[in-house]
């Protein structure tokens, strides 16, 4: 059966994959194909660097710490993305990433996202998602590392994250998976090298779904946790256990209160190019101090690994 899944999904990631320029750098494997999804028998398979479970549903790659304190707006980013305000980096590509929570079938939700009139302002309200799609879209992120005398330490990312005004790591919430979406015929977490984001980011494969998630100056590392900056880390995706979206959030609304004004990083989109993953023209401009690697042109998401 999950083969016959394999089957189905991959024709569909090397539509993804076409989706870039046609120009090839020098010595790259072209991207005319799927890339390869190799299996690595009793339900494991690897794609680059990022390995997952047919059965637990769990993705892995590998990170390293990359801040202890400072300001944050990213929890996980590629190495050649926005390093100076993200606590993991990784040499793990978005894409690859997208292509395993496809075959394991986490469903998008664009929950996060700010419904926006004809003229590209936010209307205030949101995405109404179906209670299936919001529950499969939900995820937790685990972490282990190893100390310099060799031994195992396991963390959630959320504990590894401080809200400065309460003082305290993030609660227990799941983190959203939007999917990123396609502008340019580019990929743009592979674009932007976003992977997991705190101020709500739709070029972002995951996003903070909790209160101020549309605030970019109130997370930083909960700095007693984080091992020191360069140490190893695996991350491990994995379905959200509750399979349900949080009662709090249900019933008070909150998650859409706390998204009335829309984040900085946030495509300005009308409703239907929300429902679809696609974006209107709208070039994203680097930031000042924003290191080189991660273009904000959108090149093929094939270049590089």
């Amino acid at each position: 059966m999950f083969r016959l899944v394999l089957a189905s999904v991959l024709p569909l990631l090397g539509c993804l994959a076409l989706a870039g320029d046609e120009k090839e750098p020098a010595g790259e494997k072209s991207g005319k194909e799927p890339p390869p999804v190799r299996d690595l028998g009793n339900g494991k398979f690897e794609v680059g660097i990022v390995t997952f479970h047919q059965k637990s549903r769990e993705i892995n790659f590998p990170a390293e710490v990359n801040m202890k304190e400072g300001a944050l707006e990213y929890a996980v980013v590629h190495h050649n993305g926005k390093i100076h305000e993200a606590i993991l980096i990784t040499k793990a590509r978005p894409f690859h990433v997208n292509i395993a929570l496809k075959i394991l079938g986490y469903k998008e939700s664009k929950e996060l996202f700010p419904i926006l009139g004809e003229d590209f302002r936010p209307t205030g309200k949101f995405p109404d998602v179906a209670e299936k799609i919001r529950n499969a879209a939900r995820a937790e992120i685990h972490l282990e590392w190893k100390d310099k005398e060799g031994k195992v330490h396991a963390a959630t990312l959320n504990d590894w994250i401080t809200h400065t005004v309460t003082k305290k790591p993030l609660p227990p919430k799941a983190w959203v998976y939007g999917g990123s979406y396609i502008h340019d015929n580019s990929f743009q977490a592979e674009v932007t090298g976003d992977i997991v984001a705190l101020f709500t980011n739709n070029a972002s494969l995951f996003n903070w779904p909790g209160q101020d998630g549309n605030l970019d100056d109130v997370w930083i590392p909960t700095t007693a946790r984080v091992p020191e900056v360069g140490t190893s880390i695996r991350v491990t995706i994995k379905p959200f256990l509750r399979g349900k979206v949080d009662a709090e959030e249900k019933a008070t609304g909150q998650l859409r209160k706390n998204r009335t004004r829309p984040s900085g990083r946030q495509e300005r989109l009308p409703v239907s190019t929300l429902e679809t993953g696609t974006s209107p023209p709208r070039e994203r401009k680097a930031l000042p101090d924003e290191p080189a690697g991660i273009p904000s042109a959108a090149p093929s998401p094939f270049q590089g690994t």
